[in-house]
């Protein structure tokens, strides 16, 4: 059990970039907090409705972080990618000129 989890993680670790490792956190803290905000809010309901705020803050962060990337990448980073890849390459031939007698 102990080894198939940490395989797991592992491959995750090396299949995603850092910007969805951290989507991924937002995730994980909104849907813990949810759960945690219900369990507490059986037994304290002014305190469970506060955790539910942090749940909720926790999902609106993962939506604006979604929404900028989104922008981020559809604005600046395919046209810096366009840009680079129409750049023509240079040669190592040396040209000559050839002059006619």
């Amino acid at each position: 059990m102990y080894q198939s989890f940490k395989s797991s993680l592992s491959s995750w670790s090396e299949e995603t970039t850092d910007r969805q490792k951290l989507q991924h956190t937002y995730v994980a803290v909104a849907v813990l907090l949810l759960v945690a905000a219900g369990v507490i809010g059986l037994l304290n309901q002014s305190l469970g409705q506060q955790i539910l705020a942090l749940a909720i803050a926790a999902a609106a962060i993962f939506l604006i972080n979604a929404v900028a990337w989104a922008l981020l990448q559809s604005s600046v980073l395919l046209r810096l990618n366009d840009r680079s890849m129409a750049r023509p390459t240079a040669t190592t031939r040396k040209t000559t000129k050839t002059t006619k007698k």
